[in-house]
């Protein structure tokens, strides 16, 4: 085999077996360390987590069914899942899986990765949610 073939081929292989990026550690905890009020300045140690690729572990909150979810709130603790108040608006993340990705609801932790966005998002005067996260996957 020629040299630049064979370099080609090592590419190709070594490219098809890369393992894909691993999120950074996003603590749920620190994203609540904070009294919210309404249409305020987040603080820069919550800000400077938006656009980046983050692992996240808490507890699913299905919004409407248990099975085949494609999005829920990822919560930091069981009290704010299912049984408890709603969660503060700092105290969730909004996630949304990759196309063709479901989850379903356990009494478990799990842990998401995906893109976080910090977006105060609002609808008129309702408040929609500050944190996102898109393009995620279940990863344990």
């Amino acid at each position: 085999m020629k040299p630049m073939k064979r370099l080609l081929w090592i590419v190709l292989i070594a490219a098809g077996c890369s393992k894909p990026p691993e999120g950074e550690p996003l603590s749920l905890q620190s994203l609540g360390a904070f009294e919210y009020k309404d249409k305020m300045t987040l603080p820069d140690d919550v800000r400077k987590w938006n656009g980046k690729l983050v692992r996240a572990t808490g507890f699913i909150n299905p919004t409407s069914q248990a099975r085949n979810l494609t999005k829920f709130l990822l919560v930091k603790d069981r009290a704010s899942c299912c049984y408890g108040k709603q969660p503060q608006i700092n105290h969730y993340v909004d996630v949304h899986l990759r196309p063709g990705a479901t989850a379903d609801y356990s009494t478990d932790s799990v842990t998401i990765q995906g893109l976080f966005k910090v977006d105060d998002r609002w609808d008129g005067d309702w408040q929609l949610g500050l944190f996102w996260m898109e393009g995620a996957e279940v990863v344990k």
